[in-house]
């Protein structure tokens, strides 16, 4: 009878620290990105670094709750959300189109868009975006940037180009296949230093005011209230005792 009421303790035990386990990495949150300088990308030891990925850093440990971030294709970032909870996307931008499929938890960033090309390029001298339809701008597949210039009027395979990454898209453009990339200034200069290209050979042709520029946090509908409103809270405190702001000097943005 000893002998049961052991293996009986122990085997409740057991099923105990299961069950805290199996709750813990169900509450862990995940944060997506793609591989994107100086935002979030691959540094030392093949692990996270990045502007938002120290914003991210700083939230967590505001809002003391279980974490980690990965790094992977555009498409998959923004599929996971819908068929997972508890997974953020790091940096989206907020589009009417987009309001009501996600839930977002505040701004991590806000940049400007701009048609940026070669210097070299003296055959082609734009001034705006409609002139720029007489010629071939590229982003990145999935990006907003993509559904913009489309509402704009431009079309894959004549006056636009979808690349799959930012290196591919630099390649497009000093290779002379494309002539312009809808981009902001913000990752240029890493983006290209890491693929062996000089900021000092491109030029902003024109500026794009209305293209929506603020980046956010964002996760899908399952995610939990209580988890978003902890994180939005935890990203509103950072912002205000100075947090935020020490992250973005310390990247030059």
């Amino acid at each position: 009878m000893k002998l049961n009421i052991k293996k009986f303790f122990i085997s409740l035990l057991t099923l105990m620290m299961v069950s805290l386990s199996s709750i813990s990495v169900a509450e862990q949150l995940i944060f997506v990105a793609e591989d994107l300088p100086p935002y979030h990308f691959n540094g030392q030891n093949n692990q996270p670094t990045g502007i938002l990925v120290d914003l991210i850093d700083a939230v967590m440990l505001q809002a003391k709750l279980p974490y980690k971030i990965e790094l992977m294709p555009f498409a998959r970032i923004y599929t996971v959300p819908h068929e997972t909870p508890n997974v953020v996307m790091l940096s989206l931008m907020k589009s009417d189109d987009r309001a009501a499929e996600f839930k977002w938890i505040g701004k991590s960033f806000k940049s400007k868009a701009f048609l940026v090309g070669l210097k070299n390029r003296e055959d082609i001298n734009i001034k705006n975006l409609e002139q720029a339809k007489q010629h071939i701008v590229g982003t990145i597949r999935g990006y907003h940037s993509e559904k913009y210039l489309k509402d704009a009027g431009f079309t894959v395979n004549k006056n636009m180009h979808l690349s799959v990454n930012y290196k591919h898209m630099w390649n497009m453009l000093f290779e002379q296949h494309i002539d312009f990339i809808l981009t902001n200034f913000i990752a240029i200069e890493k983006e290209m230093t890491s693929i062996g290209f000089k900021q000092s050979d491109i030029k902003a042709v024109i500026e794009l005011t209305d293209f929506p520029g603020d980046l956010f946090l964002a996760t899908g509908l399952s995610t939990p209230d209580k988890t978003v409103n902890k994180l939005s809270k935890a990203l509103a405190q950072i912002k205000e005792n100075g947090t935020y702001d020490k992250i973005m000097s310390k990247w030059g943005a």
